[in-house]
């Protein structure tokens, strides 16, 4: 069961039911803060994603939030998804989950931006096997060549603050849906 709930700074909330960076370096470099203000020029737009778990739940939230500059937030998404599988699975969800939120909202970010550095050297580099996370790095690079001027970037967590909050506020409308029905 997924519940999404998309926002748009221009108007209200409503709750519908429902490439690569080219390095030499296996490992990208982090931005710090007075980096980021100079990747992100008042006109740039950025897509910042990240997840959140709760394993004794069995529950996964996705935040999404689409910038414009460093610090004017543009639109922002929730996703509640059932089930808790493993961190990197669960940030690999909340980049393909953005990817595919950024084509259907007609959204180009020039950046992408993950705290999850495992998955960031992942669909950068060339890893590859037969698990599902592989299945799923495969799709999202299949986005990312659809954004071809973006470069996936890893985020110290501290400034990926927005989208964990969407994250963590996703899991607990869950949990507020959940104890209204009752």
């Amino acid at each position: 069961m997924e519940h999404k709930e998309f926002c748009s700074f221009q108007k209200p909330c409503e709750y519908p039911d429902a490439q690569h960076l080219s390095s030499a370096s296996p490992l990208p470099k982090t931005p710090s803060s007075p980096e980021l203000d100079q990747l992100l020029h008042e006109n740039t737009h950025a897509l910042f994603v990240d997840a959140a778990l709760n394993p004794e739940k069995a529950a996964t939230g996705l935040g999404l939030v689409f910038t414009q500059g460093l610090s004017h937030v543009h639109k922002s998404a929730k996703i509640y998804k059932s089930g808790a599988p493993t961190p990197i699975f669960a940030e690999a969800q909340a980049l393909y989950e953005g990817l595919q939120w950024c084509m259907t909202s007609q959204l180009n970010p020039r950046f992408i931006f993950s705290d999850c550095l495992n998955l960031v050297s992942k669909v950068n580099g060339n890893w590859q096997d037969y698990s599902s996370l592989s299945t799923l790095i495969q799709k999202i690079r299949s986005f990312l060549s659809r954004f071809p001027e973006a470069s996936l970037l890893h985020v110290a967590r501290q400034l990926n603050h927005n989208a964990h909050s969407l994250a963590k506020a996703a899991l607990r409308l869950r949990d507020e849906d959940l104890e209204d029905s009752f």
